[in-house]
Order: C-alpha cells, then structure tokens, then sequence
C-alpha cells in the first residue's frame, strides 16, 4: 500500500470519528436540553450532601437544567451553600412561590440532583403571611429549599435501634432459659391445669355457670336486669340533662335563684344585712345582745320571769287540788249543780223578772245625755238582755 492510499484511509477514519463524535455530543446535549437557553435560579442549603455543578434538575420527574456552581458565600462568618440552578426557559413558568428544590440521591452510586416539586405546607405557610403561593418565581429569584435527607445517618440510626431490639430479645432469651423461671412457668401451667380440672369436674359457681343450662339462664336474668337497670339510668341522665337545660333556659325559681342577678344582689344585700345585725348583737348593748351574751340587767330579768313561773306554776296546782273559788268551780261538781240550780230558778222566779223589767223602764225614762263625737256610745242592748226583759 502507498502513502498515499495509507493517508486516505487515515483521514477517512479521522472523519468517520469526528463524524460520530459529532452526533454523540449533539445526542447527549438534547436529551440534556443543553441547546434551549436557561434561567438562573438561586437556593442556599446548609449541605448540600456531595452535590456538584453539572448536577441534573429535575422537576416531576423530567430533567429541566443542570446545577450551574456550588459554593460558599463571600463573607467568612456564612455558613450556607448557595447552588446556582439552570432551567430551561420554557420550564421556568412552573416554578412558583410554593416550589421546594430538595437534593436527592441519583441511583446507587451516590449522585446527587436538585428536585423541584409543590410542597402543601409551603403552600399554607405563604397564605397565613398573606402571599400568593402560585406567583412564578422571577429569574435569579430565591428558591424555597429543605435539607437533604441523610441517609447515612438514617440507616446508622437504624443500625442503633435494632442493636437496642437484639438486646432486649437477648436479656428476654437469658430470663427464659434461666432454671428458675422454667419451674415458675412449670408451677403456673400445672396450677392453671388443676384449676381447670376443678372447674370441669367438681361442682362449683365456675362449673354451674359453663355447664349447667338454669345457671346460664339465671345469669342471663341479672344480665337482662342490669341491662334494664343502665336503660333507667339513662332515662334518668336524660331527665337530668332535660332540666338543667330547663333550669338553665328558664323561667322559673331554681332559673332565677342561679342566673337573676338582681335576685343575686338582693340576697347579697340581705347576707350584708344580716352580718351587720348579728355584729350589732355580738357588740352592742340592747337586750338581744343581753339575752345572748348575759350581764347582771338579763340575770335579774331571768329571775324575775322564773319567780313569776313558780309562782304560775303554784296557782295551777291550786287549782287543780280544789282550793279557793276558782279551784271549787272547777274540781266540786256540787258547785256546778247549786249554780246551775239558782240560775234556773231565777229564770222561773216572776218576781225576779218584773224587778229586771222595772230596771229596764227606769233605765228607759232618764233622761238622755248628749254624748260627744269622741265619747264612745252604750252598746245597745243584746238580745239575751231582751229576753231577760220579757
């Protein structure tokens, strides 16, 4: 083979190559969408857990830019990381106020990427401080952000928490295999089978009530009693909640005793009065204060008034023992027929009757005083002065 055709062949592979290279890159660049033209977007992260420039951004589920830089900020003293976020022009409309841009791990191989999604909470907070969580973000615009989720240190605390587990199981295996606890558990089945025997073979309240048909029948009575007896109970609560409703919505005494507050202001005022005369008795000097408290003025009032009871006390049995006129009147039956028989005879006597006739006339024929406004005037005659008259 010639130079020259050698050169051919070399320049036609070097063409071919540039050739494939050249599609590959066009290839990888739109699915990329490296040939649309971007907006910037900014967001500051604590860590940013490994996440690079050139990192993908996805936003639902579909790549719509790339990490531009990673860095620090200018002053020393700033802790935060702040990720500049290249999106695609036409995708950039669907960024709102509401949008949090999460790092999240891409595959199993550690990579990191941006996702932008809507997030509820964000949503509500942004409405109670009184924005619109549906505004679009403008370019080079702050975007919402939450840290990265660390996985390292979820799984290193999961590693923990069934350490924890494994040790308890491990400390529950060792009280199980100890000697002791094996004749405890032993003891406890045996004792439970004996109970068990005892309540199957021997007659008792547990044996009536598992196999005896009138024991179960017996218990369904007090079980149909205690259910009629809740039933009351319930009918009772109602009633009760019926009138303190009544009570409480009125009208009537229990309503205004509770919620008038007149009637509440008059008893106060009574209450105050009755402290202010119960305070009166307690120091004053008049004769409650006296009767309650006692001095020498009560002392000789309460001699006074237990003489005058002996004494009252003396004239009753007087009385009662038939002495004197009263006690005679009262206690000799003869007394009472001389009286009875005099006072009829009187009635019978004609000249008894024309001597209380003959008053009458003279009493008739004086002659009349006039008798002025204030003085009072003889009652008329009654009607036994009448007959006494005829």
């Amino acid at each position: 083979m010639t130079a020259k055709g050698r050169t051919l062949k070399v320049g036609v592979f070097v063409l071919v190559g540039l050739v494939l290279s050249t599609i590959a890159v066009f290839t990888i660049g739109d699915s990329r969408r490296v040939w649309e033209r971007k907006v910037e977007y900014r967001a500051a992260y604590d860590d940013v857990a490994g996440l690079r420039p050139g990192s993908v951004v996805r936003l639902g589920g579909l790549d719509v830019g790339a990490v531009e830089a990673v860095e620090h900020g200018k002053e020393a003293d700033d802790n935060k990381v702040y990720v500049t976020l290249s999106i695609v022009r036409e995708e950039a409309g669907r960024i709102r106020n509401a949008t949090v841009a999460t790092i999240e791990g891409k595959g199993l191989l550690g990579d990191k990427m941006v996702q932008l999604a809507w997030h509820d909470g964000t949503a509500k907070e942004l409405q109670k401080a009184g924005k619109d969580p549906n505004a679009v973000v403008a370019p080079q615009g702050w975007l919402v952000t939450m840290p990265a989720p660390d996985v390292m240190g979820d799984a290193q605390k999961a590693a923990q928490s069934a350490k924890i587990a494994l040790d308890n199981i491990q400390k529950a295996t060792e009280t199980i295999a100890d000697d002791r606890f094996k004749e405890d558990l032993q003891g406890t089945v045996r004792a439970l089978r004996e109970i068990l025997e005892g309540v199957s073979q021997k007659d008792g309240v547990a044996h009536r009530m598992i196999f005896d048909p009138e024991e179960a029948k017996r218990v369904d009575r007090i079980l149909g009693n205690l259910e009629a007896t809740t039933a009351n109970l319930s009918r009772v609560s109602a009633d009760a909640r019926d009138m303190s409703a009544r009570v409480k919505s009125g009208p009537g005494l229990a309503h205004t005793i509770i919620y008038d507050d007149q009637l509440a202001q008059g008893m106060t005022g009574t209450m105050v009065e009755l402290h202010k005369s119960l305070q009166a008795v307690r120091t004053g000097n008049g004769l409650a204060h006296a009767v309650v408290y006692g001095d020498d003025q009560t002392q000789h009032l309460m001699g006074n008034v237990n003489a005058m009871s002996d004494d009252l006390r003396e004239i009753i049995a007087n009385m009662k023992a038939g002495r004197g006129t009263v006690g005679a009147l009262l206690v000799d039956p003869t007394v009472y027929e001389d009286i009875k028989s005099l006072v009829g005879n009187v009635e019978r006597n004609q000249v008894l009757r024309a001597l209380v006739r003959y008053s009458i006339k003279q009493n008739e024929d004086k002659p009349r005083v006039e008798v002025k406004a204030d003085t009072p005037q003889p009652a008329a005659a009654t009607s036994e002065q009448k007959k006494a008259g005829n």
